[in-house]
């Protein structure tokens, strides 16, 4: 077999581009752009997504995204006549059941070159040209956010909104009865953890007296047309909050800032804090000591936890495969609560631009996308855990294993489990501990 190199950078890899996985979609370990485009907005509850090619096509996007999704379903006619009325069938019909319809092109029919846009024309749709060949699931996502946004009508008469620059911040940051308002940004619906992580963002949020605003990107398409300026972000792979508000002219008033682990999340309600006490004229004082109390807490009972487990065993020795956020959460975990070893930690997104340009990345978390790859260097290592998804913990049945991201079969997942917050590392930790005392020979 021809050595597989798609998407690898870092440290002993090929990258195609420098610093940069490559755009082409040629080893799934992660789907391909146009699910990332269908996992953006069909979080979107008054929003139909209807995908505009084959069955195959919709029935990979709908594994992957839990949420409703439409389809045309083309076959070898309309691929050979053109699609416009199949197209246009679907979505006055679809139309029917949502506020709004968002039109997601895949490979073949892109190829034959069709003008979605100029076919829809007389309809009121957010059409996304996220054909799997452009890149991975990351490339589809921010694409479809960026249409989503562009979507959005400026209406600056509107004080509810943070449109009007020139109004109190207090009108943008406050609802009708005077509630703070704050974005949950990074919410994807492919993320296995995404609704725990909500439901613990919420809770952290309301600890504060805070009321949550708009949560990107699962929430309706009128909460979405009305951010806060402020946000915090259960995972910041998947940040939206900035692009809306650029879209609305709010600038540098926004602020997405880490859920993930409490030493993010003591520093992001810190910021929070100060930035809404600062502004001038807000009148704005939130009491996060609940925050502080839990925080600390928390790090007490990780740090009596890592020290419990090292009285019986040797530190771990810990590969480490998920999105990038994901992946440094579990890195910082296993290094600092359990004096672990990161043998092999990388990304199935690309890192931020900040690390490649220089910044921190103390695990040297690369990006790869293929499980050939992953497996050919793990066959080189000596670990006793691997965090990452079901396809690691099938090429590697024997080793222990904690899963993280999409997808995760090996296991039931009935109730909705946080990453992010102070229950989030509560559960990592939980997740990882127990499965390194079960053994090597046994999985979560």
């Amino acid at each position: 077999m021809a050595k597989d190199n798609s998407r690898d950078t870092g440290k002993n890899t090929i990258p195609k581009k420098k610093g940069r996985q490559s755009a082409v979609c040629a080893n799934p370990l992660y789907p391909c752009a146009m699910t990332g485009a269908a996992s953006a907005l069909a979080g979107i509850s008054d929003m139909g997504v209807i995908i505009h090619g084959s069955s195959g096509c919709y029935y990979y996007a709908d594994m992957a995204v839990p949420d409703t999704l439409h389809s045309t379903f083309i076959v070898q006619d309309e691929v050979i006549f053109g699609s416009a009325e199949r197209l246009t069938e679907i979505v006055e019909s679809v139309s029917k059941l949502y506020n709004k319809i968002a039109v997601i092109n895949t490979c073949v029919p892109s190829v034959m070159g069709e003008d979605i846009k100029e076919i829809l024309a007389d309809y009121d749709t957010i059409c996304v040209d996220a054909p799997g060949f452009i890149g991975y699931f990351d490339e589809g996502w921010r694409l479809a956010v960026r249409e989503l946004a562009d979507s959005i009508p400026i209406n600056n008469s509107n004080s509810n909104t943070n449109t009007n620059t020139d109004a109190p911040l207090t009108d943008l940051s406050k609802d009708s009865k005077g509630n703070i308002r704050v974005n949950i940004d990074g919410v994807c619906s492919m993320d296995p953890f995404h609704k725990g992580s909500l439901i613990e963002a919420t809770r952290l949020l309301n600890l504060c007296g805070l009321k949550t605003a708009a949560v990107f990107c699962h929430d309706t398409y009128e909460s979405i047309t009305h951010p806060s300026p402020y946000s915090v972000s259960v995972n910041p792979d998947y940040n939206c909050a900035d692009v809306m508000n650029r879209r609305l002219n709010a600038g540098a008033r926004n602020s997405t800032d880490s859920l993930l682990g409490p030493d993010n999340v003591l520093r992001t309600f810190e910021e929070l804090s100060d930035r809404l006490t600062d502004t001038e004229d807000a009148e704005i004082d939130i009491d996060i000591s609940k925050i502080e109390s839990e925080c600390e807490e928390t790090d007490e009972i990780l740090t009596k936890e890592g020290d419990r487990y090292l009285r019986r065993h040797d530190p771990p020795r810990v590969a480490v495969y998920s999105t990038y956020a994901y992946t440094e959460f579990a890195c910082d975990m296993i290094a600092n609560y359990m004096d672990g070893e990161i043998v092999h930690a990388a990304a199935r997104n690309n890192p931020p631009d900040s690390d490649l340009n220089g910044g921190e990345n103390p695990y040297n978390i690369g990006g790869i996308c293929s499980l050939h790859r992953i497996k050919e260097i793990l066959s080189k290592k000596d670990f006793n855990l691997i965090i990452g998804s079901s396809f690691e913990h099938a090429a590697f049945p024997d080793s222990a294993f904690v899963g993280l991201t999409f997808p995760i079969r090996h296991r039931k997942m009935l109730y909705d489990r946080p990453v992010a917050g102070i229950q989030g590392a509560l559960y990592l930790m939980d997740e990882i501990s127990e499965t390194l005392e079960n053994g090597n020979k046994k999985s979560n």
